[in-house]
This record gives C-alpha cells, sequence and structure tokens, in this order.
C-alpha cells in the first residue's frame, strides 16, 4: 500500500465544447515536437483559481470567445503519466456554454481555431507517443467521443 503515501503533483484543468450546427470547435497547437496538436479550448486553472472561471480565461485566450452560462458536463479523475516525469493527479473538468465574440487567438501556441464536424473530431486525435504528454492519452478523449455521441457521463474515472 505503499502508493497511498505518494504525493503527487495536482493538474486542475478545464476544457469547453463549444458546439455549433453539429461542429466542435477545436484549437490547433503546436507541441514541442513540432507536430500539431487538436484540442478542445480550455486549459490549465490557476492557483486559487476555480475550474469554471480557468474555462472561461482560457478559452478567451486561445479561441478570443467569451464563454458565458457554463453548463457541467464531466470530471475526467485519476492518476496519469504515471512512472514519467510527468506523473501527475489530474483533475479535467468538460463544459458546455454560451459564447459570443470573434475567433481571434492571442495565446502564442495556438495555430489555428476549427469548426469541425462532429464525425471528423475523432479522426484529428494523434495518440501515442511521446508517453509524456496526456493529450495523446486515449482516455483522455473518450468524454468527448460520449460527447459527440449524445450520451456523456458525469464522472470517468481514470
Amino acid at each position: 500500500m505503499s502508493h497511498l503515501s505518494r504525493t503527487l503533483p495536482l493538474k486542475r484543468a478545464a476544457h469547453v465544447y463549444l458546439v455549433q450546427d453539429k461542429h466542435l470547435l477545436l484549437v490547433e497547437e503546436r507541441m514541442d515536437d513540432g507536430s500539431i496538436f487538436y484540442g478542445l479550448p480550455g486549459g490549465k486553472a490557476l492557483a486559487g483559481e476555480n475550474l469554471g472561471d480557468a474555462a472561461v480565461r482560457q478559452v478567451k485566450l486561445e479561441t478570443g470567445l467569451t464563454v458565458t452560462d457554463l453548463n457541467f458536463v464531466s470530471l475526467l479523475e485519476g492518476e496519469m503519466l504515471t512512472g514519467t516525469r510527468n506523473e501527475t493527479y489530474a483533475m479535467f473538468a468538460r463544459f458546455t456554454a454560451h459564447f459570443t465574440g470573434r475567433i481571434d487567438p492571442t495565446d502564442p501556441e495556438v495555430v489555428g481555431v476549427k469548426w469541425v464536424p462532429f464525425a471528423q473530431v475523432e479522426g484529428l486525435v494523434r495518440y501515442g507517443p511521446p508517453p509524456e504528454c496526456e493529450e495523446r492519452n486515449p482516455l483522455i478523449w473518450v468524454p468527448t467521443r460520449d460527447f459527440i455521441a449524445g450520451n456523456p457521463r458525469t464522472y470517468y474515472p481514470i
């Protein structure tokens, strides 16, 4: 039972499903290895910041859109990247929201913002190496797959 005595860094993040005409808004970001990663708008919460406020702030930064009326969809929680230098305990919230404004990202890591048809979302996801990269863990995408299919669960233990 030694694993109970370990202290893991906590990673809290919030992402928002922005939907328009059966399209999901995704951001394109350049990864450290130069590849392009497609993800939901949102990101890490700052110290002392709640997940809802993190979602609003990060969506504005990554897309230029203002989101309001957040509705909680799901929470993904558990240990990730065990045995790597990025080992962490993750709490990732997903919301839906109303949005206004125009797409105008100010995050320098964002190289594009795209409305992607539901049927094409999963085809853009790159699983696999590097193993230190939680975005490429298939479990991260299970809540999104369920959301697109119309049957999201509230809780996803990792």
